[in-house]
């Protein structure tokens, strides 16, 4: 991002955005992308979500990682703080959870055998949930209220 911008120039007129779970993907570390940002001149925002280094994916979850956003944070001070732009929480609802007996009933229940053993096919069990009108409501799985307790105690 830093060689487009001066290429084209705009350097002095555009901040980037630096967010913690893309530098993930990108093989970097957020403190990394921060630094750079900051010593260079280009730094704007902070979009402080996480991911999940192992997935690969933007997974958008609530930061609770308290050394690495300490880190973060002391990068930002360093550098004299925020100019323009601040600091962003677009984490998502993810991992809807359902009941216990659901889960367990759904994936390794007495139907597994017969998956496993080619007597039941992905039409079959479709026949099987249509005709049972199998309607789960979704429910928290408090993940993020978990999280935070573990982090307590680190």
């Amino acid at each position: 991002m830093h060689a487009f911008l001066l290429k084209y120039g705009l350097e002095d007129e555009i901040r980037v955005n630096i967010e913690a779970n893309h530098a993930t993907l990108a093989g970097h570390s957020f403190e990394h992308e921060l630094a750079y940002a900051t010593a260079n001149g280009i730094f704007g925002s902070v979009d402080i979500n996480r991911g999940d280094p192992q997935l690969g994916w933007d997974t958008d979850q609530f930061p609770n990682n308290v050394p690495e956003v300490a880190m973060a944070l002391y990068i930002i001070l360093r550098a004299g703080g925020f100019s323009t732009g601040g600091l962003n929480f677009d984490a998502k609802i993810r991992r809807q959870s359902f009941e216990p007996d659901d889960l367990f009933h759904a994936h390794i229940g007495g139907l597994g055998k017969d998956i496993l053993g080619g007597g039941l096919s992905l039409a079959d069990l479709s026949d099987r949930v249509v005709g049972s009108a199998i309607e789960p409501k979704p429910r928290s799985g408090r993940q993020e209220m978990l999280e935070n307790l573990v982090n307590r105690y680190l």
